[in-house]
């Protein structure tokens, strides 16, 4: 997947961007993370070294995970709008990205 011009990271409505925005604040590190997320991502949101599709999540399909230690944003890129929706940002530790084995 190939594309051209930057994509946006843009929010689902301003409650949400809030949100997102007092997660990466609450702390110096992450918020210095997310510039690296909002810098390596917009270019293209499908491929970086630090993106991984998701597979078998609770998030939609269509997810990824960027993970430069220690933050993680789980996103998803709208290719119709060239939007990056990010879902959720926290340290590693903070954020659960992997299904739970239901036994």
């Amino acid at each position: 997947m190939s594309d051209t011009g930057k994509w946006e990271i843009g929010y689902q409505d301003e409650k949400h961007k809030i949100k997102i925005e007092a997660k990466y604040r609450s702390n110096t590190l992450l918020e210095k993370r997310w510039k690296d997320f909002e810098r390596d991502v917009t270019p293209n949101p499908y491929r970086h070294p630090r993106i991984r599709k998701l597979k078998d999540t609770s998030f939609p399909k269509g997810t990824y995970r960027y993970r430069k230690d220690p933050i993680r944003v789980v996103y998803y890129p709208e290719k119709s709008s060239k939007t990056i929706y990010p879902l959720e940002v926290a340290t590693a530790t903070d954020v659960s990205y992997k299904r739970r084995s239901s036994r």
